[in-house]
């Protein structure tokens, strides 16, 4: 298994790269490390007339986590996100929590990875 925290820069990429296809201008990502895991959190901004897409975004990375599927983790390519790549980092983490404002055009992201 890879190390993880490479696991969790590849996530945090993976949301960067999402959210400024969106058209965020002002994109923020916290990692704090702790015995239970790391925890993640993302605030961003993003372009008009992407509730849709913050929708989907929000059910795919609601999905369990499958540590069967860690190794397709380096499938993450810190490009452009499309809905597999924010499948996988559902998959990847234990819990996540999305706060999404519409009509502020803000949301705020945290999600959870145990340790192995």
């Amino acid at each position: 298994m890879r190390l993880e925290r490479h696991v969790v820069s590849r996530i945090v990429s993976e949301l960067m790269n999402f959210f400024f296809s969106l058209g965020a201008r002002d994109f923020q990502a916290g990692v704090s490390r702790s015995e239970e895991g790391h925890e993640i959190l993302i605030e961003s901004d993003y372009g008009p007339g992407q509730g849709g897409k913050l929708k989907e975004m929000a059910r795919l990375l609601r999905m369990p986590r499958a540590r069967e599927m860690e190794e397709y983790s380096w499938s993450l390519s810190g490009d452009i996100s499309t809905g597999q790549e924010i499948y996988l980092v559902g998959i990847l983490t234990d819990t996540v929590s999305v706060d999404h404002d519409e009509e502020a055009g803000k949301v705020r992201i945290s999600l959870f990875r145990k340790w192995n």
